[in-house]
């Protein structure tokens, strides 16, 4: 597994939108996801997005603001970005996995 790149936050978008682990100075991080074995900590993520998520066996990419996935890449549906409410930052965070999916589609 190669080494996650470091980026800053606004320019986060670009590596997602390649799927390619990274990290930042803060809180938004991604990293490649290698199957069942390989568990999600879900943080403060709703049960209903939570549950969405379980349902999938084939995610390859997970994109975490703090310790919450925010956006997952499955191979057969493509992109879930959950439309869970956080903080003002997460909420940024979200908007970059959302510019990123899009780039990459």
């Amino acid at each position: 597994m190669a080494k996650p790149i470091k980026v800053t936050a606004r320019t986060a978008f670009e590596p997602i939108s390649r799927r390619e682990a990274f990290v930042t100075s803060g809180a938004l991080s991604a990293r490649t996801h290698t199957g069942p074995g390989d568990q999600l900590n879900f943080g403060k993520m709703s049960e209903n997005s939570r549950s969405i998520i379980k349902a999938l066996n084939d995610i390859d990419y997970v994109v975490h603001s703090y310790a919450t996935p925010i956006g997952v890449h499955s191979e057969s549906q493509g992109w879930i970005i959950p439309e869970d409410k956080y903080s003002s930052t997460t909420t940024q965070h979200q908007g970059q996995v959302r510019r990123g999916a899009a780039m990459g589609e």
